[in-house]
């Protein structure tokens, strides 16, 4: 006797079995797809990136010359450590050679290798200074420009790019110059724990006066003119704390 005859039902269920089985490994996704999910593929990153610079031009482009300016300034020191650090290296062992005694440095680490300094004054000037300069710049260029590409680049490299690159080198000199000064200043002045004394002194003032100036603007002017009005409000605010500061001043001095 033939089994399938004698058992249809059992057979039925077994292939209705069959394709539950076969849904689910067809809808399980795989790892390859769940994970293009999570992370975009570069197109994506790059769609995104175009519409950036289509809404928001300028700040784009300033924080995209500021992150490219102190990746390039970060990598350029850190090559620079590298090659001195191999350098001396291979002077030692010429040394050890030749009969010298010469004590081993360790390596550096990767963190230290790199000037943070440079790295902050190449980002500022990219990011605050040369983004925004170049995006007018070939704005105008773009419409008021000559027509032809040759000419423009001509205009822009003999005209336009000179005195960018006295701009650039002032404005690092002065960032470099000011960002030691102030890193010199934050460690021997002990600002972090001045600054959080006096901001113990002063948040009782602060009480008396900001709740109501807050409290007033919230009830009688319009959402539109919150800042204004707060502003105007800091004006007092501004020459309590310059008084207390002289004060404070003087009374060190004498």
């Amino acid at each position: 006797m033939d089994n399938n005859s004698v058992n249809p039902k059992r057979r039925k269920n077994h292939d209705d079995e069959d394709d539950r089985s076969d849904g689910q490994r067809s809808i399980q996704p795989s790892p390859r797809n769940s994970l293009t999910t999570i992370l975009p593929s570069p197109s994506d990153w790059l769609n995104r990136y175009n519409k950036l610079l289509d809404r928001y031009p300028l700040q784009t482009k300033m924080c995209t010359s500021f992150c490219v300016s102190a990746f390039g300034s970060a990598l350029g020191s850190y090559l620079s450590a590298s090659a001195k650090e191999k350098n001396s290296r291979a002077e030692k062992k010429s040394r050890s050679k030749d009969g010298q005694i010469c004590n081993t440095a360790k390596s550096e680490s990767i963190l230290t290798k790199i000037n943070w300094v440079d790295v902050l004054s190449y980002a500022i000037h990219g990011g605050l200074i040369n983004a925004p300069i170049c995006h007018y710049w070939f704005e105008w260029l773009s419409v008021h420009g000559p027509s032809s590409n040759t000419a423009s680049v001509l205009v822009d490299q003999l005209a336009v790019q000179p005195p960018l690159l006295v701009l650039m080198f002032i404005c690092l000199d002065v960032l470099r110059a000011n960002i030691r000064a102030t890193l010199h200043q934050f460690r021997e002045a002990n600002v972090i724990s001045n600054s959080v004394t006096t901001a113990l002194q002063v948040i009782p003032n602060s009480w008396r006066f900001w709740p109501f100036a807050v409290y007033f603007t919230f009830k009688y002017l319009k959402k539109k003119h919150y800042t204004v009005a707060l502003n105007l409000c800091s004006v007092a605010w501004t020459v309590y704390l310059s008084r207390g500061s002289a004060a404070a001043g003087g009374g060190d001095a004498g």
